[in-house]
């Protein structure tokens, strides 16, 4: 009873439609090579950081050579946690002066308008759930909806 029935002897996939069932046997997926590329970093603009210049990644890479998955895994070392990956800004500041040749200038003046755009998302935030803010909004829809319901 098995009409119409195809298989893919590479994944292990059999399909029967007659009986409008899938049946999976050995469903596997493999790789073969990494390839690493490293990016440039660039001096960014992302206001998150608590202090410091932010760094980000430019569109400029260099590419490794392939390896093998299997090679790369046993390579590669433990994982890092988020705070183990954290970047000092020190050490940010170092990495953008003397290895991506900014000036300290460029690095202070961002650095300076990130805590800027910081401080306002912050006070945008604190305004936007404060009880004045809510009634002047609410005066000013029911002022929308008083104005659009004379104009008809």
């Amino acid at each position: 009873m098995n009409l119409n029935k195809i298989e893919d002897s590479q994944v292990g996939l059999e399909i029967h439609s007659s009986m409008n069932t899938r049946k999976i046997d050995d469903l596997r997926v493999g790789f073969a090579d990494a390839i690493i590329r490293e990016y440039e970093v660039t001096l960014g603009d992302n206001p998150s950081v608590s202090e410091g210049p932010p760094l980000s990644l430019g569109w400029s890479y260099n590419e490794m050579l392939p390896i093998p998955v299997d090679k790369y895994e046993e390579m590669r070392g433990k994982r890092r946690n988020s705070l183990q990956m954290t970047v000092p800004a020190d050490e940010r500041l170092d990495v953008l002066v003397s290895e991506w040749g900014y000036s300290i200038e460029d690095v202070e003046q961002t650095s300076q308008q990130c805590q800027k755009t910081k401080r306002r998302r912050m006070h945008s935030a604190r305004k936007a759930h404060s009880p004045i803010h809510h009634m002047v909004k609410n005066a000013r829809q029911k002022v929308g909806i008083a104005f659009s319901r004379g104009s008809q």
